[in-house]
């Protein structure tokens, strides 16, 4: 990417959990391309390596965040802003400078190097990073990403440093600060889930919240010929996760000592699925 802002959209987001989304929802700034690419991706009309997005001035991007925020939980998410952070800095910076401080939530895949991390403290307020891989030959196939476990645990322990594994809420349960890490169950996979959550228990903490998630949905409406041909070998990702990988992993969770977080219902996979052609993608 360049040195502009580009926006894939800015819209109020009601999907994530509880204590980002609470009842009225999160400003989500969403930036196009991503430095993963991974072949499942639910924001693959956006995500694909390339995807531009709109060029928009930070005082646009701004005026944007400024309308919406008083009909959200005062939380404003950046999402897929690792290859983005300068733009994101300037954002932040130039809302502060207006009088605007909603709590800042950093929705990354966990492929940060730390010192990005590291760089952003006392700008971000609450880590919402996902954990996709234990198994780096996965991560390396299915979404281009060498080395995924090594620089997500790094960067995962950075936020800590910062924040604390506490998870800290307002009086309405809303996060004002702190970390959840998100898992999402693959059909075929349950393997590199249970690898994902053995290494948060024993290179973390379980202490942590966790958000273990069943929403995976079979992509083939979204992938380019390409990655269709990609995919192919992989016959368990054109399904959805079955009622038993998902309640394997759960009772893992529980086995390790976690004992914080969410699990989402079973089945879940048909509220998830957004629309980036429209004004109002998640509705």
């Amino acid at each position: 990417m360049d040195d502009r802002i580009h926006i894939s959209s800015i819209v109020i987001h009601h999907g994530e959990e509880p204590p980002i989304s609470g009842e009225k929802g999160i400003v989500n700034v969403f930036f196009p391309s991503c430095n993963m690419q991974c072949l499942f991706c639910q924001n693959g009309e956006i995500s694909c390596r390339g995807t531009m997005g709109t060029v928009m001035s930070c005082d646009e991007v701004c005026n944007a965040i400024i309308d919406l925020l008083p009909f959200s939980e005062n939380n404003l998410g950046f999402v897929s802003p690792s290859h983005f952070v300068p733009q994101m800095v300037a954002i932040v910076e130039e809302l502060k400078k207006r009088g605007f401080n909603p709590t800042i939530i950093y929705n990354t895949n966990g492929y940060d190097l730390p010192e990005t991390i590291r760089s952003l403290e006392g700008i971000v307020d609450v880590w919402l990073p996902d954990f996709k891989y234990s198994d780096d030959s996965l991560a390396e196939d299915l979404s281009q990403a060498p080395d995924y476990s090594k620089y997500a645990l790094s960067s995962f322990k950075a936020m800590v440093h910062q924040t604390g594994t506490t998870l800290h809420t307002d009086n309405r349960g809303i996060a004002r600060r702190g970390i959840i890490i998100r898992h999402l169950v693959l059909p075929g996979f349950v393997e590199n889930s249970l690898g994902v959550l053995k290494l948060i228990a024993e290179n973390v903490s379980p202490n942590l919240h966790l958000s273990l998630m069943s929403q995976y949905y079979p992509p083939d409406n979204i992938l380019t010929e390409n990655r269709k041909s990609h995919i192919a070998k992989y016959k368990s990702l054109h399904r959805e996760i079955s009622r038993s990988e998902y309640e394997t992993v759960a009772d893992a969770f529980y086995a390790l000592g976690f004992s914080r977080g969410w699990l989402q219902e079973y089945g879940s996979h048909n509220n998830y699925r957004p629309d980036f052609s429209k004004d109002h993608p998640f509705k």
